[in-house]
């Protein structure tokens, strides 16, 4: 062995590797960020790493079997040894080697400060906000590990190309209107408004959205608007190899343009050898307004960024259904939104729901599958303690569109606060497969998680979902719990500041019921302040969140008293808290064992329903 390495060593075949592999490093790196530039398939960067693998071994065959000469390139076998110059041809591949090593270095330095900062701010994760946001998606999306179904497809935001930023929420509304459609074939996966939102603007790599989002094609195009007159443009593209494979221009007036939104829906499911025998593929082809088309888009925007601007939603989906009173997707739009008003506002839940109640018959009566609708109709069966009613008509609207991510997500939500955690966590899998950079899924799988005592897998999931939002109240008020659960009080008073900022209201009347539970001697001024503070009303509107706080406090008895008002008024946001760690000091009290037999939880869904969803 010692012979054979000093052999090596003399016929330079060492310095050959090491030259070698330096030089094919850089080539590789060089590859990989002028390849994506031109959109080069897949395969080049492949064969090129191919054909250094070969390139390798006969580097390494050339160095043992030739020698270098001043006659030229000679066998080594022919070359006497007082004829050799090998060692000076060693000294030139020493300094090759450095210059080369210094290259990698330099190259290696740009990349990561110059070029990687560069394609971060390119791609989606240099974006934060809520769910459905245009804006929105997580701190660091990880690509996909599981096989990729060539049944999947993400619709970019169509750009808009008329000139006129006015028309911005029609080329998103657009884009929605064709994910809704998409979402209700049974077979087909489609990346949620979230997570394809998240790359408006931006002129992405998509090979690297589909990594991301965990598909293999993309539809992106673009819309032009000119009074009456639209034109549509569609193309669909491969993410894998980045080939073309449809691609169609539409010339409408607006009277026109929901014909037009189906045309392009079955065309890519067709692209996408589905088999729509029996698929319901529809677009929003209820309404021949185009007053009402337009609000009806333009409420879709306010809706996705969730918030105050739900008031404006509800206004523009309220001025759509007075245009076109038989417009099913307007009202099931405006029942969602009148929903979820009461929780991103601190409004009247009650009024809210029975709002959300009269907009889904509407919809209901005039469509009996608006999706919408029905998912609105299910929370507030839910709210009402109708178990067994929320959890069909939730089955409902899912087998019509089993890539709903509201759906899916709002039925985790009820599968949580019916007690059933396992079956809860499943469905918001489900709805994170579809929607990989939505911050509120990231929020109710960490309350979940919680729930199921996996305190540090909560924390793991929240805190991207902090940093990527800061002041996102769900984000926030879950955060103040799981920090309290977990002793980090630090961090729990920093959360409650930002609720506290959020609201407008006096950060240190929050960071006081903080402070008091680790402090005996604060807690008659913390329950004082929980009970009367302007700056804690936000707190008391939500019984459950009051009695957390109170428990949390040491007051078991006022903690029951409010369960046992939400028990008999059903008014609470944040019901799914009761199974969280907070209340583990009240739970062997009888009059909490009675309170939830009043409200029949947790409550076991029938045996072909729950779970198995």
């Amino acid at each position: 062995m010692s012979q054979l390495l000093v052999e090596l060593k003399r016929r330079n075949v060492i310095r050959m590797a090491g030259l070698y592999l330096v030089g094919a490093w850089l080539i590789v790196q060089v590859a990989g960020t002028l390849l994506p530039v031109f959109e080069a398939p897949t395969w080049v960067m492949k064969t090129l790493v191919g054909v250094l693998v070969l390139g390798f071994v006969a580097a390494l065959v050339f160095a043992w079997v030739f020698e270098l000469t001043p006659d030229g390139i000679k066998r080594d076998a022919e070359v006497k040894p007082e004829e050799s110059i090998a060692p000076q041809t060693a000294r030139r591949m020493d300094r090759t080697i450095i210059v080369a090593l210094a290259v990698a270095l330099v190259y290696f330095g740009f990349d990561k400060f110059v070029l990687a900062p560069r394609r971060t701010a390119m791609g989606p994760e240099s974006i934060s906000g809520a769910r459905a946001a245009p804006q929105a998606n997580t701190a660091a999306p990880e690509k996909h590990a599981d096989p990729i179904s060539p049944k999947s497809v993400a619709v970019l935001p169509f750009v808009n190309m008329s000139g006129d930023p006015k028309n911005e929420f029609f080329s998103d509304g657009i884009t929605e209107e064709i994910l809704n459609a998409l979402a209700q074939i049974a077979d087909l996966k489609v990346a949620a408004r979230t997570s394809a939102f998240a790359f408006k603007g931006k002129d992405p790599d998509l090979r690297e959205v589909g990594a991301i989002l965990g598909v293999a094609t993309v539809l992106e195009g673009s819309v032009q608007r000119a009074g009456d007159q639209v034109r549509i443009t569609a193309q669909l593209i491969d993410t894998r190899s980045g080939f073309h494979l449809w691609s169609e221009k539409y010339d409408r007036e607006m009277t026109n343009l929901f014909a037009v939104e189906d045309e392009i829906s079955k065309a890519i499911a067709a692209k996408l050898q589905l088999q729509l025998a029996g698929a319901r593929v529809s677009g929003t082809g209820n309404t021949g307004n185009t007053q009402a088309h337009e609000l009806y888009l333009r409420g879709l925007g306010l809706l996705a960024a969730r918030g105050t601007g739900l008031r404006d939603a509800v206004d523009a989906f309220a001025k759509a259904v007075e245009f076109d009173p038989r417009y099913a997707q307007a009202w099931g739009a405006l029942a969602e939104a009148e929903q979820l008003l009461p929780s991103y506002t601190n409004g009247d839940l009650d009024g809210g729901m029975t709002r959300a109640e009269s907009a889904a018959q509407h919809a209901l009566g005039i469509d009996p599958d608006t999706v919408s609708a029905l998912v609105a109709m299910a929370n507030v069966h839910a709210h009402r303690a109708e178990w067994a009613l929320a959890e069909t008509t939730f089955r409902r609207a899912l087998a019509l569109a089993p890539g709903d991510v509201e759906g899916l997500n709002q039925y985790a939500q009820f599968l949580f606060m019916i007690g059933q955690h396992e079956a809860a966590l499943q469905q918001i899998d489900r709805a994170r497969q579809l929607d990989p950079l939505s911050t509120i899924i990231g929020v109710v799988r960490a309350t979940i998680l919680m729930a199921l005592r996996r305190d540090a897998d909560a924390a793991a999931e929240l805190e991207p979902v902090l940093k990527a939002r800061p002041g996102f109240l769900p984000a926030c008020l879950t955060a103040i719990f799981l920090y309290i659960e977990q002793k980090r009080y630090a961090d729990a008073e920093t959360q409650s500041r930002g609720v506290a900022k959020a609201l407008g209201v006096d950060p240190e009347a929050k960071v006081l019921l903080v402070r008091a539970i680790t402090d005996p001697a604060l807690r008659p001024a913390a329950l004082r302040s929980l009970d009367t503070s302007p700056a804690n009303a936000d707190f008391r509107v939500d019984p459950i969140i009051y009695a957390g706080f109170l428990a949390a406090l040491g007051d078991r008895g006022h903690a029951l008293d409010q369960l046992e008002l939400f028990a008999a008024r059903r008014n609470a946001s944040a019901g799914g808290l009761i199974w969280a760690q907070t209340f583990d000091s009240v739970r062997a009290d009888p009059r909490f064992a009675a309170l939830l037999k009043k409200v029949n939880l947790p409550f076991e869904p029938r045996s072909d329903e729950g779970s198995k969803q």
